[in-house]
């Protein structure tokens, strides 16, 4: 929810100083990137869109906390925004990756589930065993259907339903590889984006093409390295576990121009952590946050991306 917002807000910044937010050759999207790209390419009227971020009214959104994270979870998140009961979303955090860590023990055949069918896509990392563990505990993990996930995500990318062209959106597959989708792969939008976006234990992992996924961003929370062979790339960044720094130097030993919006000092109080990042009564604080980073970045960036059309090709990644 917050991610979304921000870069949104980002976006919507950048464009209020004239940089050309629409003149891309590729745009990168990763969990909540993989939303704001596709809106951002897809979307007739991106500013429309980016003003529902803006609404204190979240009674909606409020209602896809409850079917995603059940009402148990849900009225963990609601009572975590009262400042004494901030603790109480962690709580149930940690009940449920113990609870998934018992049942993975228990139930580990699971593993496999309609894993050897279909096309693989074009993987951008190997096998990693870390990310497979992950994998294989969103299996058994206690969620809301798969399903019901991907008509929450077709929704929030409404009325965006085929691939808009330079879009690309990452996703971890079973062995732990990160790869990619784009309008070449066969793949419903919205299906792609949903598995982009499965945050293990949290959200059910999705089947593509016969295959599991789940969240592009548990590897690395931009998946820049997507972007190899660009002259130009704009990485919006709104968290960083360690990944970006080596992605960014292996592009500019590369070659690359690599550009990098962090969040500010507002935005990174606003954001929040864990499941604060789900979050609905954060969004349009983090959305407001987005616009003066934004602003601010498309200040510093003026005699660069951001005066016209690139003239190299450029790249976004979210």
């Amino acid at each position: 929810m917050t991610g979304i917002a921000w870069e949104a807000g980002v976006l919507h910044g950048l464009a209020e100083t004239g940089f050309d937010i629409r003149n891309w050759d590729m745009v990168v999207g990763t969990s909540a990137g993989a939303v704001v790209g596709a809106k951002l390419l897809g979307e007739p009227d991106f500013e429309a869109w980016f003003a529902t971020q803006l609404l204190d009214d979240t009674s909606a959104d409020d209602e896809i906390v409850v079917v995603l994270a059940g009402r148990i979870g849900a009225r963990c998140i609601f009572a975590g925004r009262r400042r004494r009961l901030g603790w109480l979303p962690r709580v149930w955090l940690t009940a449920t990756t113990a609870e998934t860590f018992i049942r993975h023990a228990a139930r580990p055949s699971r593993r496999g589930r309609r894993s050897g069918e279909g096309a693989a896509p074009r993987q951008i990392s190997g096998p990693n065993p870390l990310l497979a563990h992950a994998a294989a505990l969103s299996l058994v993990a206690r969620t809301a259907p798969e399903e019901r996930f991907v008509e929450v995500i077709a929704a929030a990318l409404d009325p965006v339903r085929e691939w808009p062209t330079g879009l690309v959106v990452t996703a971890i597959a079973m062995d732990g590889s990160t790869v990619v989708f784009d309008s070449g792969s066969g793949v419903d939008l919205p299906r792609a984006v949903a598995a982009s976006a499965a945050v293990p234990l949290l959200f059910p992992p999705v089947v593509v093409g016969g295959r599991v996924y789940i969240d592009g961003g548990m590897g690395s929370q931009t998946n820049a390295a997507a972007a190899a062979g660009i002259d130009e790339i704009l990485v919006i960044a709104p968290i960083n576990m360690g990944a970006l720094g080596s992605e960014i130097t292996d592009l500019q030993a590369a070659g690359a121009r690599v550009d990098i919006i962090r969040p500010g000092e507002t935005a990174g109080r606003v954001l929040g952590r864990h499941l604060e990042l789900l979050d609905p009564a954060r969004r349009s604080r983090a959305a407001q946050a987005g616009i003066e980073d934004g602003l601010r970045a498309g200040r510093e960036l003026a005699d660069g991306l951001g005066t016209g059309s690139p003239q190299r090709k450029s790249s976004s990644a979210a």
